[in-house]
């Protein structure tokens, strides 16, 4: 091996100035480019898998709910349009029978007796439940129900405000005998009706009529037979004001009649047949919905299918497709962490190591910064002890409560009263007038609350305060913006060095120094 070639590995491997590197110190040193590389291709290549097994699973899940939908969207179509068939097959008739009645009334009325004609009309009346002929003031004249003439139209029949609430059996009939002989009773099918008539005019009298009360049975048939599933809805609505004419199911026990302010009753007076899914406002639930408009009839045919029973198949589909693709996405991002795992140790042992060389820097700087303004702090506190000596003026420092901090001499002479440390403000004015500084005050909490309004508010003329030597002095506070208080003590006559013979006076110079050194809350 040529010696060329051993400088040039030397370098790849070290990846150090071409120096060997212990194994020890090759840990710390950073991730290269190359590994760097290699980390990423590996997480690109995992999303991508990942990404891609979400995307057909949900493209599956999307299309299998759309089918089913779309399979229940038929089937409750279909059933919409036969009983919307019945129901105009029954009008029809009804319509045919009252033409018939008109046209004899035309003829000879005193022929007309509907009481005797009633045995002659059993397809009328197997759909109809009363057949009446009413006088201009729609009072009942003729009756196949004799306990009805005489009665209004609309009171003869049914009095219930909310309609007639009726109980059918499972298979759609109201004879209880036959479903108990064929076995058959399953559970009860309420149905709520309203009344509704079909009318004819009567060419004489005036304002005469001949009517019908319309009664289908096909809706509970409908109802029992079609299979829809839990908490379904089968209605006939009434096409100009919006009302439900009848409705049968869960929903009829107590319906909400007006549908005019629904999205779906505006499709229903566009559309002659159609679908849609959203809430019923009869009872609130979430259905899917078809409806047909009965032929030459304002009014329409509505079934509905709970939503949630419909998509039961499409979403156990998607809770297994789901479930698998969560196992995939797993096993690929354990796979691919495994091959991220050591390039990412490496990468974090570099990391840590940066990190802790440059804390150590900081951890140093800021030593040197400390000792730096340890030193200005000493510094300034000498200079601030000095001139606090030295200045004629009394000077009293107070912190951000108000508590006393540090005092020159000349401000201990010119106050009058012992001064200590964290003394309050208002203690501070208290011992002052006890002490009869400023003579006697009737009200005492009265003058301190004027004198620590002055001082605080920062007057400018301040107080009068007496002097040591019989001289008026003014005391002012300042306020500091960070938060602290400063009292001065103006118009002292003469400058007095602080004493420094006696022990005591040394202890509060000493304690004075160390107020000074230390930092003042302001």
């Amino acid at each position: 091996m040529s010696d060329q070639f051993k400088r040039r590995r030397r370098r790849n491997t070290s990846g150090y100035r071409g120096k060997l590197i212990p194994v020890e110190q090759a840990k710390s040193l950073p991730i290269g480019k190359l590994e760097m590389a290699a980390c990423a291709g590996v997480a690109i290549v995992v999303i991508a898998l990942i990404s891609l097994i979400w995307i057909v699973s949900n493209r599956a899940v999307r299309e299998e709910r759309a089918d089913v939908i779309y399979r229940t969207e038929q089937m409750l179509s279909a059933q919409a349009a036969t009983i919307a068939e019945t129901i105009g097959h029954e009008l029809l008739l009804i319509d045919q029978s009252l033409k018939i009645v008109q046209e004899e009334w035309k003829v000879d009325n005193d022929s007309v007796n509907l009481q005797k004609w009633k045995d002659d009309f059993p397809a009328l009346t197997s759909v109809a439940d009363d057949l009446f002929i009413a006088d201009d003031k729609h009072l009942i004249r003729q009756d196949i129900v004799a306990k009805a003439i005489g009665q209004s139209v609309g009171a003869a029949y049914v009095t219930f405000p909310h309609g007639s609430l009726e109980t059918y059996q499972s298979d759609g009939t109201q004879d209880r005998e036959a479903s108990l002989l064929r076995g058959d009773m399953g559970s009860p099918i309420d149905a709520r009706e309203f009344l509704m008539y079909i009318v004819r005019p009567l060419d004489h009298p005036q304002g005469w009529l001949v009517g019908a009360s319309y009664h289908s049975a096909e809706l509970p048939k409908l109802f029992a037979n079609a299979g829809l599933g839990y908490d379904p809805i089968v209605a006939l609505v009434e096409l100009n004001r919006g009302v439900v004419q009848a409705v049968v199911g869960p929903a009829a026990r107590r319906p909400q009649i007006n549908l005019s302010t629904s999205p779906l009753f505006g499709l229903m007076t566009r559309s002659v047949d159609g679908v849609w899914q959203g809430a019923t406002v009869i009872d609130g639930q979430d259905r899917v919905h078809a409806f047909h408009r009965v032929q030459d009839r304002d009014m329409a045919v509505l079934i509905g299918a709970s939503s949630n029973e419909v998509t039961t198949a499409s979403d156990n589909f998607a809770a297994g497709v789901r479930s698998l693709a969560v196992v995939g996405s797993v096993l690929l991002v354990c796979i691919g962490g495994l091959v991220l795992w050591e390039l990412y140790t490496v990468r974090a042992h570099s990391r840590r190591e940066r990190i802790m060389d440059r804390n150590r820097r900081e951890l140093d700087r800021l030593r040197t910064e400390e000792v730096a303004n340890a030193a200005r702090t000493k510094l300034n506190s000498a200079r601030l002890g000095i001139v606090l000596k030295t200045i004629s003026d009394g000077v009293a420092l107070f912190d951000s409560g108000q508590r006393l901090v540090q005092w020159n001499h000349a401000f201990f002479r010119g106050i009058g009263i012992p001064l200590r440390t964290e003394m309050t403000l208002e203690a501070l004015i208290r011992e002052q007038i006890a002490a009869g500084l400023f003579g006697e005050f009737e009200a005492a909490d009265a003058e301190v609350a004027r004198r620590l309004t002055v001082l605080r508010g920062g007057e400018e003329e301040g107080l009068p305060q007496p002097g040591p030597d019989g001289e008026t002095l003014t005391l002012r506070g300042l306020t500091v913006e960070e938060g602290g208080f400063m009292l001065l003590l103006n118009g002292l006559a003469r400058w007095e060095a602080p004493p420094v013979s006696s022990v005591a006076d040394e202890t509060e110079e000493k304690k004075s120094e160390t107020a000074a050194a230390a930092p003042i809350e302001w």
